[in-house]
C-alpha cells in the first residue's frame, strides 16, 4: 500500500481540486492523476468524478474516505514521533540553472536561512539542461529549478519565461517595435552554447541565417557581449536577460511570441523528505510572488 497516494486523496477531497492538491504535496498534475488512477485500479472501484469544477467523491468514495484520512492522520503521527517532520534540519542539495543561481536564488537561499537557519543548502550551477539530468541521474541534487520538461521528474511549471530578440543599439532592426522571422532573414546569428529551445531553433533555421562561429564555450554573457559589439543578433530568454543587466544592447518582442517555461523538479526516484518538501513550499511560493507571467496551478 502506497500511503502517498490515500494522502493525496484525502488532499483532493478537502481542497476539492486534484491540481491544489498536486502543488501542495510537490507532484505534478500529471503525476497525481496517475497516482489517484492507479489507487482506483488497485482497490477497483472509482472514487473520484473529476470535473472543470474540480473534484467530489463517488458513493464508493464516500466510503473510502474517512477510512483513508485515518490511515494518513495515523501515518503523520508517526512521522513526527519518528522526528522526519523536524524540518529545521537536514541537507538540501539544489541544481538551477545559470539565470535562476543569478536572478532568483540569492534572495531564495537568504530568506529561507532566515527562517531555517540550521537547514543546510548546497546549490549547483548548470550551464545546460542535459547537466542537470546527469545530476538527478547520478543522485547528485534532490530537487532542482530547471526550464526543460523531461517527463522523468516530478514537475511543477512555475512561469513562462519570454524570448527576446537582441541587438547592438545601431542595429537595422531597431527600428521595428517588434520582430517576425521575416524580418531575421539573413542576420548572423550569436548563439551560446547551452543551445536554443525547439521552437528558437526553428525561427532560426527558417531565417536562413548565418551563425557566428565560434570553438568550444560560449556563456550567455559572452553571447550578449557579442551581440552589444556589433557581432550579430540573438534570441535569449528575459530572465537570462535580466540576469546580465540591460546595458550595450535593445531588445524586441518576437511576433509571434515564443516562451520557455520555467519548472520545480524533484526526483521521481527520491523519496520526499519533509525538508526537501519544506524548501519546495518556500521556493515555489516566493516566485509565485515575483516573478513574471506565473503559471497559476
Amino acid at each position: 500500500m502506497d500511503v502517498n497516494k490515500y494522502m493525496l486523496f484525502v488532499r483532493a477531497v478537502e481542497t476539492g481540486n486534484l491540481s491544489k492538491a498536486a502543488a501542495q504535496l510537490s507532484y505534478s498534475q500529471t503525476a497525481a492523476s496517475h497516482m489517484i488512477s492507479s489507487m482506483e485500479e488497485e482497490l477497483g472501484i472509482k472514487l473520484l468524478y473529476r470535473g472543470r469544477s474540480g473534484v467530489s467523491l463517488t458513493e464508493e468514495g464516500e466510503r473510502i474516505y474517512p477510512l483513508a484520512k485515518e490511515l494518513t492522520e495515523k501515518e503523520e503521527a508517526i512521522r513526527i514521533m519518528a522526528g522526519e517532520e523536524k524540518i529545521h534540519h537536514g541537507r538540501i542539495r539544489i541544481g538551477v540553472i545559470t539565470s535562476v543561481a543569478v536572478k532568483w536564488m540569492p534572495q531564495i537561499i537568504m530568506e529561507f536561512r532566515k527562517q531555517y537557519p540550521f537547514v543546510e543548502l548546497y546549490m549547483n550551477d548548470a550551464i545546460n539542461y542535459e547537466i542537470m539530468k546527469d545530476w538527478f541521474s547520478k543522485d547528485v541534487i534532490d530537487c532542482a529549478i530547471t526550464a526543460e520538461s523531461n517527463g522523468k521528474e516530478n514537475e511543477i511549471p512555475l512561469v513562462e519565461d519570454p524570448y527576446y530578440v537582441i541587438m547592438s543599439p545601431d542595429h537595422p532592426l531597431r527600428q521595428y517595435e517588434t520582430i517576425t522571422p521575416q524580418l531575421l532573414k539573413g542576420e548572423t546569428f550569436v548563439v551560446p552554447s547551452e543551445g536554443t529551445s525547439y521552437l528558437v531553433g526553428k525561427i532560426l533555421r527558417q531565417a536562413k541565417g548565418k551563425l557566428m562561429e565560434h570553438n568550444g564555450f560560449l556563456s550567455d554573457q559572452a553571447a550578449i557581449a557579442m551581440v552589444s559589439g556589433g557581432c550579430g543578433i540573438s534570441i535569449l530568454p528575459k530572465l537570462v536577460l535580466d540576469s546580465y543587466g540591460t546595458e550595450g544592447y535593445i531588445r524586441r518582442i518576437l511576433d509571434p511570441k515564443v516562451h520557455r517555461v520555467i519548472y520545480f523538479c524533484i526526483s521521481s526516484r527520491k523519496i520526499l523528505h519533509p525538508t526537501i518538501r519544506c524548501f519546495s513550499a518556500f521556493a515555489r511560493e516566493w516566485i509565485g510572488n515575483r516573478a513574471e507571467n506565473v503559471i497559476k496551478s
